[in-house]
């Protein structure tokens, strides 16, 4: 599973980070490593499950098999399949919590190397997200805190956007709320795309991030400091 540092400045949100898990029934973690271990490989194998066949043509039978676990080794981890999910996305949204550092003066290069490192983490949970818009649309818990996560990274965003609008190089004509619903949107629908476009996308969707928030006097790829004081 991907996992990042948490970084030591985080971004203000007017929004509390749902947290997916809480209520959930969770079985005591393990404490042996070999356990910690199979409980890991349970999550990659649902992880890559899910993104080949969906929420539904998923079997718990056949995240076992492909993490060498049996189908009865499931349950000493997760109660259904539905609650790995929940796991899944919780960490998501955990690691995507971490992936806001503060403004620096090179406010340009901080935004494209930002970009970047969400449009990674979302692909690498590809799996997670095709199987949870799949299962929000049969299930009325789910669908509620799927209203949450998207006001949560559409608020991020607009404290974030709101913020670099006072850098002398910003369009003046930002509207923070506005563009950060565009975003958010833009940013999940990339999370189902295929690993094989990861390079394509990540060059164009920084390109046109960076066209829509800043003013265009310099490209992209040779970010100048900017005095953000």
């Amino acid at each position: 599973m991907p996992r990042r540092p948490r970084p030591k400045h985080a971004l203000p949100s007017p929004v509390q980070r749902p947290h997916l898990l809480a209520g959930e029934s969770l079985l005591p973690p393990p404490r042996q490593e070999r356990s910690r271990r199979k409980r890991e490989a349970l999550l990659d194998a649902t992880l890559a499950t899910f993104a080949e066949r969906g929420y539904e043509a998923s079997t718990i039978d056949e995240i076992g098999r492909r993490a060498g676990v049996a189908v009865g080794g499931f349950y000493l981890h997760f109660r259904s399949k539905r609650q790995a999910l929940l796991v899944l996305m919780d960490r998501l949204l955990g690691e995507l919590d971490g992936l806001a550092p503060a403004l620096e003066a090179d406010l340009q290069g901080t935004v494209v190397a930002l970009v970047r490192d969400a449009l990674r983490l979302d692909m690498a949970y590809l799996g997670a997200y095709r199987a949870w818009r799949e299962a929000v649309l049969r299930d009325d818990e789910l669908a509620l805190l799927h209203a949450s996560i998207d006001a949560w990274t559409t608020g991020r965003l607009a404290t974030w956007l709101e913020l670099i609008r006072a850098a002398p190089n910003a369009r003046r004509e930002l509207e923070p709320a506005v563009l950060a619903r565009v975003l958010n949107a833009l940013f999940w629908r990339f999370t189902e795309l295929r690993m094989g476009e990861q390079a394509a996308t990540l060059d164009a969707v920084t390109a046109l991030v960076i066209h829509a928030i800043f003013a265009d006097e310099r490209s992209p790829a040779e970010p100048g400091a900017v005095d953000f004081r």
